[in-house]
């Protein structure tokens, strides 16, 4: 092989070189912007999961909420209609001790 051959296919190899570090190059731009791109879509659907998850905690948390509300409403009424019953009952005692103690104090004059 001649030095003028040689020197060619020198150049062509650099050249075929060089044509593939730019192939490389555009591959790993390529890659990093599909990597970006993945990265940004899996933060979204993270993002949204979340959301989806936190309103889902929020709304069991509110029927947990008015459950017990329920309960300890139901649970005071039956106080009041047992205080109200007691109160009842007693009411004609009540009133027959005001009526003797106003017959007493004022009946006399």
């Amino acid at each position: 092989m001649s030095p003028m051959e040689m020197m060619e296919r020198i150049k062509e190899a650099e050249a075929k070189a060089e044509e593939i570090k730019k192939e490389a190059a555009a591959q790993a731009r390529n890659i990093m912007i599909r990597a970006q791109t993945e990265a940004e879509q899996m933060a979204s659907e993270f993002k949204q999961e979340v959301a989806e998850r936190g309103d889902a905690l929020i709304t069991k948390a509110e029927i947990q909420a008015r459950q017990e509300a329920d309960i300890l409403k139901k649970e005071n009424d039956a106080k009041i209609s047992a205080l109200k019953a007691k109160a009842q009952a007693n009411i004609h005692q009540a009133v027959s001790f005001v009526l003797e103690r106003v017959v007493k104090d004022y009946g006399r004059n």
